[in-house]
This record gives C-alpha cells, structure tokens and sequence, in this order.
C-alpha cells in the first residue's frame, strides 16, 4: 500500500488577485489600498464610465500592473458623474469612435478630487495605518508638527508613552513626579515653593524719584526680588554611585529629566535636579584621573562614617 498524502488545502489568493478577478467585492478605498498600501490614493490612475447604467459596485475594474481603479460611482462622467448626461453621452460616442481623448481629459479633471475622496474615507479604517496610533499620541501631545519632533533629548517613543500625562489639562505634581520616577528609575519627590531670585530689568528697579517707589505695594531694594513660586525642586533617590552618576550633567539621562519638565511644565516655572547620594556611596575626594568634580561628586569627608545621605548637589536644567 502506498502512504497517502496528507491533505492540504490550496493557497488562498493573495487581495491583490482577489481585486484582479473580482473588483466587484472591494470597496473604493479598499482597492486603493490594496493597489498602493504605502502610496496616496491622490497619485492613483482611477478611472470612469463613459455610459449610464446602473453601476454594480464601486469599483468595475482594477490592474495591479498599472494601478488603474475603475470606479463609476465618482467622477465627472459616468452614472455617480457631477456633470449633466449629455456629457457621459459624448464620451460614449467619442470612444466608439475609438477617441477616447474626451474621457481621458475628464478623468485627469477628476482623479485629484477622487483620490482625496479616497483618502479621506481611510480615516474611518485607522487599521491599515500603519502607524495611527502614534500619529494620534504625537497629536494629543502637540508634538505631530515634523518641525517640532526629534529636536529633544527626550526621544519621540518616551513622549508617546507619556502622552496620557503630556496630553492632560491638568499640570499636576503626582503627574510629574511618576513620569520622572519612570524615566529615572528611582523614587521621587517633588518640592512645591522652594522659590528663587528673579532678576529685575532696569527699567523695573527701584529708583528715588521714579517709578516703582510706593513702600509695600511695589518697592524693590536691589537688581532681584525673592519669588517663593519661582522654583521647584526634583529630589531623586537615595541612590547608589552608579545611579547618581547616570545624573549629572551632560549625561543623556538628565537631558532627558529636564526635556520632560519643561515639557511638561513650560517655559514659565523654573526648577532644579536634585540627587540624593546614599550614605554608604559618598566617595572620598581625590586628585587625578577620576578624580572628583567640584560642586558635583566632591565631599569632604570625615573619620566618622557617614549617616545622612548627600543631598548637596542642585543641578540647574541649563547646565545640560
């Protein structure tokens, strides 16, 4: 006995086959996208009927070589013409002729309008974008503007992924502190009203004889006044030495912390990075190679082992 074959069943026709051999069950914009996925249906070839009967679906005819879409229901001629009959008619009795000049010239006429037709029913089927959901969170983030996309240390892919938070009315501390805890990896703790000096133009000092001189409403003394909302401070950690280095200036994390304040915060507050440094992770000072960064990572230290965690170092977002 001979061992039989297992059973298969045949390939299924790929949809541009399927379009070839029977247009008649695809939709307009479905064969437009099945001609030319990535490509807009405003550069496609459709083309019309130059007779009035009664059309049986959207699309008639459809060559993938070509990329022609025959589509009677829009145009300027044919059963869905805008155009009055006697149009369609003369079309009809130019291509019996075997001129089809006339038809041509109305089907270059109507193929912008029919491609942007096309185009603007897609929206409605968000699944054959390929990638709708980003272009929907680049929206809602105001970020969709090409001249506005991939200019921050933040990368497009982390804005996205916090467009929930970015794309919220509400500028809340508890959203900024979990998009910070996110990015950094670490715990943290946001300070409202630390406050900072606020220079004052020239024009806005305090002078005798001048403007701005009323003692309790507008007086100043000096070039600066103290503004408790002017600050706020990002504390991260405790942290090990690792973590805390991954911080400091010039590295791609801290540009990313302080894109994504001022992002979220706007250009108005300004704020600081503060890094908190375990105790056990304080190094020692040292010269040379390696060595200690003045104002970053130097700590004078003592005989006695460290208890408090070193909180000392407030990096500006400037300093990036």
């Amino acid at each position: 006995m001979t061992e039989e074959t297992p059973w298969a069943a045949p390939p299924a026709p790929s949809p541009i086959a399927r379009l070839a051999a029977d247009p008649g069950r695809f939709d307009l914009d479905q064969a437009a996208f099945i001609i030319a996925p990535h490509g807009d249906p405003v550069e496609l070839p459709f083309r019309s009927l130059a007779r009035l009967g009664l059309p049986l679906a959207e699309v008639v005819a459809a060559d993938p070589a070509t990329g022609e879409i025959t589509a009677p229901t829009f145009g300027l001629v044919g059963p869905g013409g805008t155009l009055p009959r006697h149009y369609t008619a003369t079309a009809g009795t130019e291509l019996r002729k075997r001129s089809r000049a006339l038809l041509a010239f109305m089907e270059l006429l109507s193929r912008r309008f029919t491609g942007m037709w096309v185009r603007a029913g897609s929206k409605y089927r968000p699944a054959r974008d390929p990638v709708p959901m980003e272009r929907a969170l680049d929206a809602a983030t105001g970020m969709l503007t090409p001249g506005l996309q991939n200019r921050l240390a933040l990368p497009q892919a982390a804005i996205r992924y916090h467009a929930g938070h970015l794309a919220a009315r509400t500028r809340s501390v508890e959203r900024l502190r979990a998009m910070l805890a996110e990015e950094a990896g670490s715990e943290v703790v946001i300070e409202e009203f630390a406050g900072g000096w606020l220079r004052l133009p020239a024009s806005e000092q305090s002078r005798m004889g001048g403007p701005h001189g009323r003692l309790g409403v507008d007086v100043a003394a000096g070039a600066q006044v103290w503004d408790p909302q002017a600050r706020f401070i990002i504390r991260l950690g405790p942290m090990e030495a690792g973590d805390f280095a991954r911080l400091l200036p010039g590295t791609p994390l801290f540009g990313r912390l302080c894109d994504l304040t001022r992002l979220f915060v706007g250009p108005e507050q300004d704020f600081v990075l503060n890094p908190i440094l375990l105790p056990a992770a304080v190094p020692a000072a040292r010269v040379g190679a390696g060595g200690a960064r003045l104002g970053l990572t130097s700590w004078m230290q003592s005989p006695a082992p460290r208890r408090r965690p070193a909180a000392d170092a407030f990096l500006r977002p400037t300093a990036a």
